[in-house]
């Protein structure tokens, strides 16, 4: 779900891309790029930890959603809704946050994101009905996917190309791990105190988060620090508005009708024109959906082992071993292979480059999956190795397609991922709501055999991309690369 968003256009757009090479030039020590070793790191640290705190957020109410329907008395389905709207308000993001920080900048988007992501688990943590409580959820989910909007962008005016690739893997990494270790905190905390604590864990961490952010995240977007430079040194978003109408002599008539353009009507004549983005949204909406499925079915898995409840959410250790291990698998990628072909090349790649993960990545979850659900009555390691290759094939999956679609739609990168994200969002949205009854349908054994069936069907297209993306892209309006 972590995005290289809206800051990847002052690199690609045309009109941009002039004004920052003349205007705050790559070797002027106030670019992002040349910021100190531990302001870098200070910022990967704040943009990760607000990842994982959004996607920590997302999936806490789960393992509670059995003891909030009893309390109402309602079905647990509903109160599976908890997670799927949190998750649907993540579609949202890039229709929303993609304008407001394209006006105002990143800075202050991902401060509104942490503030009032925070303030509606408040409503959730008091909440005497169902409806209050899934309000309060899709609006958590809506003002933090602001987080997963910008924060890679952010890290994207850090760093060039090859160390770039290993910490967007970081980025990505942080979203699937929060949600990952949310449903182990849950089922623990569950017993010995009320659901609502799955409430003021989140608020307290983002009110922390929140000083954290106020006092030391900048603004790292180039063209906007070359205008704060112009009104007196000023980094903060206090004075947007002046600079904004500084660098850009347009009406607001004019810019609001651009905005209309680019982020409602162009994202939707990409998506309907373009076989890369639709076949990589598809993906990527599976693989996204399957972490949120595994959150039901991996205790269902070792329910039905005898394990009790809150220890059968410890498997999601083995993928958060999984998600990590993508980690190291793209940072040796990226300073091997990658790096020498990019030498060898004179600093120029394609975006097919970067498949390779992808492909691994796609090589693994399919039979991963096969394995997990073939074994439920051999010995529980075999299950809990299985966990693990799939959290490595998915996250593989997810953060290689992310790269490869800013590769190819570098110029329209913004209306490209809009789109993505809003659809990818809106189906994995779905995933914890038919789970159990699918899992009443067809079994254990077959819901797994489906699961992996899909996989393998899609697996050939990251090798189709790779061998063939370049005519592919050749045939595309929107592919400058």
């Amino acid at each position: 779900m972590l995005e290289l968003g809206n800051n990847e256009r002052h690199t690609s757009s045309p009109a941009t891309q002039t004004e920052e090479n003349i205007l705050l030039d790559s070797k002027d020590p106030d670019h992002p790029r040349n910021w100190s070793t531990v302001a870098k790191m200070s910022f990967c640290t704040i943009v990760c930890a607000a990842v994982f705190g959004v996607s920590f957020a997302s999936s806490i109410l789960g393992p509670a959603a059995s003891i909030i329907a009893h309390q109402y008395h309602v079905s647990e389905i509903i109160m599976q809704l908890g997670v799927s709207l949190f998750v649907a308000g993540f579609a949202a993001g890039p229709l929303v946050w993609g304008p407001f920080a394209e006006a105002f900048g990143n800075r202050i988007t991902l401060i509104i994101g942490v503030i009032l992501c925070g303030i509606w688990q408040i409503p959730l943590g008091v909440a005497n009905n169902v409806p209050t409580i899934l309000v309060s959820r899709f609006l958590a989910g809506s003002f933090g996917s602001s987080i997963t909007t910008v924060g890679s962008g952010i890290l994207a005016d850090l760093y060039d190309p090859i160390p770039r690739g290993t910490v967007l893997a970081f980025a990505a990494v942080s979203i699937n791990l929060g949600s990952s270790f949310a449903p182990i905190v849950a089922s623990y905390l569950t017993i010995k105190h009320s659901w609502r604590w799955l409430a003021w864990i989140p608020l307290i961490y983002f009110g922390c988060l929140a000083l954290i952010v106020l006092l030391f995240l900048r603004e790292s977007d180039p063209s906007r620090i070359l205008a704060a430079r112009r009104k007196g040194g000023r980094q903060d978003s206090s004075s947007d508005d002046e600079e904004h109408s500084t660098t850009n002599p347009r009406s607001p008539v004019g810019q609001s009708h651009e905005l209309l353009v680019k982020y409602l009507k162009k994202p939707i004549l990409l998506f309907v024109q373009e076989p890369i983005l639709i076949i990589l949204t598809i993906y990527m909406a599976f693989v996204y959906g399957l972490l949120y499925l595994s959150y039901q079915l991996f205790p269902i898995a070792f329910r039905t082992r005898g394990w009790s409840t809150p220890t059968a959410t410890l498997p999601f250790i083995s993928v958060a071993v999984g998600l990590f291990s993508s980690v190291a698998v793209i940072a040796i990628f990226m300073n091997t292979w990658y790096k020498r072909k990019w030498l060898e090349s004179g600093q120029i790649s394609t975006p097919e480059d970067c498949l390779p993960p992808m492909i691994l990545g796609s090589m693994v979850l399919p039979p991963a999956i096969f394995w997990f659900g073939w074994t439920l009555d051999s010995h529980p390691i075999s299950q809990l190795l299985a966990a693990g290759f799939i959290g490595l094939g998915l996250q593989l999956v997810f953060t290689v397609g992310v790269v490869y679609i800013v590769n190819v739609y570098r110029a329209h990168v913004v209306s490209a991922f809009a789109i993505h994200i809003t659809v990818r969002s809106l189906v994995a949205s779905t995933f914890p709501i038919w789970t159990q009854s699918m899992y009443l349908g067809l079994g254990f054994r077959n819901m797994t055999n489906v699961l992996g069936a899909f996989a393998a069907l899609m697996l050939p297209f990251p090798l189709l991309f790779f061998f063939c993306g370049p005519r592919i892209r050749s045939w595309s309006r929107y592919s400058e690369s």
